[in-house]
């Protein structure tokens, strides 16, 4: 039996509050609204986390597949 994560690869997603970003928000916009504006920003979404991860090797395409289906 195998316990714990050790040897296992985490895909991230790390939403950053910017002044640009909390404006928005203090405006009660639509979903999409904060996410455009937060990628805008510079955040990664978990897709193109694990996309980077599988371009430099680090995970497989089959895994990343597995994980997401």
């Amino acid at each position: 039996m195998i316990n714990g994560y050790k040897g296992r690869t985490g895909i991230f997603e790390l939403l950053l509050m910017t002044d640009d970003l909390r404006s928005l928000i203090i405006r009660n916009p639509k979903f999409e609204d904060i996410q455009n504006q937060a990628i805008i920003d510079g955040m990664r979404t978990l897709l193109a986390d694990a996309l980077l991860k599988v371009n430099s090797g680090i995970i497989t395409l089959r895994e990343l597949l597995r994980v997401i289906s």
